[in-house]
């Protein structure tokens, strides 16, 4: 079966949308305030569709758009001229430095994160989608498989130490 032709909007979407909540937070951190990094947000997004056609897949989304932030951020501290800059301009390049270094480790995580989940079993995951994508109580989950809560917590617990121990294990490993 042949793939559908590459749709940039479709391409833009998936990966702003998943990047969504750390560059968010990441603004939040700069202006400190919900409501005008809500804004800048919005702002992001269309300056980062804008250049779209430039961004080089083989770099981490979420850095690429904290490039963006950045400068998204000093903008609105320049313009907040009555309201005191908390952060020096050097201080916020400081941390702007250090969450692109830490998107791209939680990047990094995350790509562990999905290869490790294919080594477990189908009742594992589903165990983990009910608890953590369905936000269902262990209870619940109990109910519903027919297993006491004290075997949902041990398995949670059984999944947890393994999908550390797998992610450890993928990021400590050498890059081929």
């Amino acid at each position: 079966m042949e793939s559908p032709p590459y749709d940039p909007h479709l391409s833009f979407t998936r990966l702003f949308v998943t990047a969504q909540p750390a560059l968010h937070g990441f603004l939040v951190s700069l202006v400190h305030d919900h409501h005008a990094a809500d804004d800048l947000l919005q702002d992001l997004a269309e300056r980062m569709w804008r250049k779209f056609d430039d961004y080089d897949e083989r770099r981490p989304f979420v850095a690429w758009g904290i490039g963006f932030a950045r400068l998204l951020a000093l903008e609105w501290h320049r313009r907040q001229q009555r309201l005191p800059i908390p952060l020096a301009e050097e201080t916020l390049a400081l941390l702007a430095d250090e969450a692109a270094a830490q998107a791209i480790h939680h990047d990094d995580r995350l790509a562990a994160l999905r290869t490790c989940l294919k080594h477990l079993t189908d009742r594992q995951r589903a165990v983990l989608q009910s608890r953590y994508q369905k936000e269902q109580s262990v209870d619940a989950i109990a109910r519903e498989s027919n297993r006491t809560q004290m075997a949902i917590y041990k398995m949670l617990k059984h999944v947890h130490r393994t999908l550390l121990a797998c992610i450890s294990e993928t990021l400590t490993r050498p890059m081929p």
